[in-house]
């Protein structure tokens, strides 16, 4: 809301007003696929193809939500004072730790016999 480019608000480019309507969308579906795994696993009916899938899906957006957020901030997303900055790099863990993104593609393309 505050940054300026070509003397205007980050905020009021259309491009900004796309990158966080997508950015909260793809947050609002992972949102919902956690919620449903999360009765499933209660109901204990969560499968290890389906749990990989919203590990998956969930780690992969978080990553690309930050990168675009991260984008809007310009070169002060990589300073330590702006917590953008380790958004940015406990984002890019979450894809590695409790199973790679990769291990998780795996698991998902073995249930489908490839």
């Amino acid at each position: 809301m505050e940054r300026k480019v070509f003397g205007q608000r980050v905020a009021d480019f259309q491009n900004t007003r796309f990158e966080l309507a997508s950015a909260v969308t793809e947050v609002d579906a992972a949102q919902l696929m956690v919620d449903h795994g999360i009765a499933e696993l209660d109901d204990g009916r969560l499968s290890v193809v389906d749990a990989a899938e919203i590990k998956l899906f969930a780690t992969e957006v978080q990553g690309r939500t930050v990168d675009r957020c991260l984008q809007l901030f310009g070169g002060y997303g990589y300073m330590a004072e702006y917590p953008i900055s380790r958004l940015y790099a406990d984002a890019r863990v979450t894809r590695i730790y409790g199973g790679t993104s990769e291990v998780m593609r795996h698991i998902i393309a073995k249930s489908l016999g490839i």
